[in-house]
């Protein structure tokens, strides 16, 4: 008896989603975020760091309250609109 070997056949390429490509990114993203986070509280920086960044983004929001409430009120009324649609599925 003889043995037939078959040629190795191509394998078609997959295509990879944005998802599939953004997910190992946004993971090494957030494992830096964690080392920055470790960093600052191991040099006692942690809490100064989180006090002027609040008080940069408070800042921001008091130079332009508008935009921030339609942007708030935009967002609230698209996640009641989902949930209504969500309760009558």
């Amino acid at each position: 008896m003889a043995v037939v070997k078959k040629k190795p056949t191509q394998k078609s390429k997959k295509d990879i989603s944005f998802m599939q490509k953004l997910r190992p990114i946004f993971l090494i993203i957030f494992c830096l975020f964690i080392v920055y986070v470790y960093y600052l509280s191991t040099i006692d920086q942690l809490l100064p760091q989180i006090i002027k960044i609040f008080s940069a983004l408070i800042s921001y929001a008091q130079s332009i309250p508008t935009s921030i409430l339609l942007i708030i009120g935009y967002t609230l009324i698209i996640f009641y609109v989902g949930f209504i649609v969500g309760k009558k599925a």
